[in-house]
């Protein structure tokens, strides 16, 4: 006997969690992925058309950890950061996917980086 289960990904990517390779975070319309590819880019999809990219193809990418300092890091296996969202010292925050397609992390105030692809 198996067990199935419809368990869809995230919409958000809390403080201390890890997205690895061919892993995502699903906007909750379904319309948006961000996907941490296995040649090691971040991409955000609409509907299966890349509308942002981290630029990082073949860079070995291979963990994306939303850090207690509000920074959103890339690492390759040897744990060098390869990518950052440039938010460090901003304070626990987290990543969202949200519907209208904008990748955005937010702290206890506001909002810290965005990809800038509303409607895209």
């Amino acid at each position: 006997m198996s067990v199935q289960t419809n368990q869809r990904p995230p919409t958000s990517l809390n403080t201390n969690q890890v997205l690895s390779v061919n892993e995502s975070v699903v906007s909750s319309n379904e319309k948006y992925a961000l996907i941490l590819q296995s040649d090691g880019n971040l991409v955000l999809y609409s509907q299966g058309k890349a509308i942002w990219a981290s630029w990082t193809v073949g860079k070995g990418g291979v963990k994306l950890i939303m850090q207690t300092d509000g920074n959103l890091v890339m690492y390759d296996k040897d744990w060098k950061a390869i990518w950052n969202s440039k938010t460090s010292g901003k304070g626990t925050s987290f990543l969202c996917m949200q519907d209208d397609g904008n990748l955005v992390i937010y702290n206890t105030k506001s909002y810290t980086w965005a990809s800038w692809t509303v409607g895209r």
